[in-house]
């Protein structure tokens, strides 16, 4: 391969996850409540081309197209940018996992064992660590008077059986992932077929 080709390869490649990280940023405005969780938690799909990017371009590249969505995403945060690095963060614990199974083992099998691991990894990360060490306190401060309290009788307005922190994340938080990462990886097991032809051309 020339030279040439290889940079225009590469240049290709950039725009793909160019394009596929502004259908993320753009996803990411649309956001959907879900029944029986507090209203605050709601559901965006921005997560599907990332996933879709890691699949066909590589682990670096879904990456990129996460962290692009969320700067081009932060001038419109309410959270002074914590919102949007907990979900770089969370949503790489997603992505990276499925995209580095698929990428030493390019098959079905690989791909759905990659997107579960993803899908139990971000659960956590979404739960116990973000949620518990920086978020939660994070709101608590800024929007409550350092009340953790208060975010808690909110989110019982949803689910009575909230009544602590780690009530809130067991059945708010952890739920709503789950929910999450099975929307994201169940739409891109059905888009990714149809698109890996043209997204494995700029390989």
């Amino acid at each position: 391969m020339s030279q040439r080709t290889a940079a225009s390869k590469k240049l290709l490649l950039i725009v793909t996850a160019g394009v596929l990280a502004t259908i993320a940023t753009i996803l990411r405005f649309l956001e959907i409540p879900l029944p029986l969780l507090p209203t605050f938690l709601k559901l965006d799909l921005s997560n599907i081309p990332a996933l879709i990017g890691g699949l066909a371009l590589g682990p670096v590249a879904g990456t990129a197209i996460l962290l692009v969505k969320n700067l081009i995403y932060l001038p419109f945060s309410q959270t002074l940018g914590v919102g949007e690095i907990a979900d770089f963060v969370i949503s790489l614990s997603l992505v990276l996992p499925a995209s580095l199974f698929y990428k030493f083992k390019k098959t079905r099998k690989s791909a759905i064992i990659g997107m579960a691991t993803g899908s139990a990894v971000m659960s956590f990360v979404a739960g116990p660590l973000m949620n518990y060490f920086l978020l939660i306190p994070f709101y608590a401060v800024v929007y409550f008077g350092s009340s953790v309290d208060a975010i808690i009788q909110l989110a019982a307005t949803a689910n009575p059986g909230i009544n602590s922190l780690w009530a809130y994340i067991l059945y708010a938080v952890v739920p709503f992932n789950i929910v999450k990462s099975f929307a994201v990886c169940l739409i891109t097991g059905l888009l990714y077929k149809p698109l890996s032809p043209l997204l494995h051309k700029y390989r």
